[in-house]
This record gives C-alpha cells, sequence and structure tokens, in this order.
C-alpha cells in the first residue's frame, strides 16, 4: 500500500514537473527586439499578464504589484505567444520583453 501511494505521489510530481515546462515552452526562443543576442527568458519571469495602451501610445503591462511603462525598444509583435494574450518578461520593474495581445473592442 505504502509503495502505490508512494508512485501515485511521485508520478503526480512528474506530471505537475512537466505541465510547468510545457507551460513556459513558449517562451524558450523569444529574443530582446532591441538585442537580438539576449533572451528574453530566464524561466522565471514571463507569464500572460493584462495590459492597455495609454493615450500617450505607450503600452502599460501589470507586473502582479503596478502598472509598468513598457519602453517601445521591448515591445514584440503582437500576439507572439500565439494565445491572443498579451505577455510580459520582467523582474521587479525592469522589462525584458513584452508582446501585446489582440486588441479586443
Amino acid at each position: 500500500m505504502r509503495t502505490a501511494l508512494l508512485m501515485m505521489v511521485l508520478g503526480l510530481a512528474a506530471m505537475m514537473w512537466a505541465a510547468a515546462a510545457l507551460a513556459h515552452d513558449p517562451y524558450t526562443n523569444w529574443r530582446k527586439p532591441d538585442n537580438p543576442s539576449v533572451s528574453c527568458c530566464s524561466n522565471t519571469d514571463c507569464r500572460p499578464t493584462r495590459a492597455y495602451m495609454g493615450d500617450d501610445g505607450l503600452w502599460r503591462a501589470w507586473n502582479g504589484d503596478q502598472w509598468l511603462i513598457v519602453p517601445p525598444s521591448v515591445v514584440l509583435p503582437t500576439d507572439y505567444a500565439g494565445d491572443g494574450r498579451s505577455h510580459l518578461c520582467e523582474q521587479g520593474t525592469y522589462i525584458y520583453c513584452f508582446s501585446p495581445g489582440q486588441v479586443r473592442g
């Protein structure tokens, strides 16, 4: 009984690890638009986010604590992840890359 429970727990842990790896996979080849030799991502700093374009034409992206102004030099093409959502790669307030989602009206 203990062996079966241990195997079930290990199997569940392996599935969760695989799911996390797949969830991050879209960012694997993302490169900074202003420096293509540098990756946007370090396996922990990219995720879907809320975003909007301000009246000044600059994107704002939510990092979980505050709205960040996205420098135009780090903006990737719209829907770069292919899921229709905006995505942000950042640490604190430093933005590596940002891809706006499809505009919804």
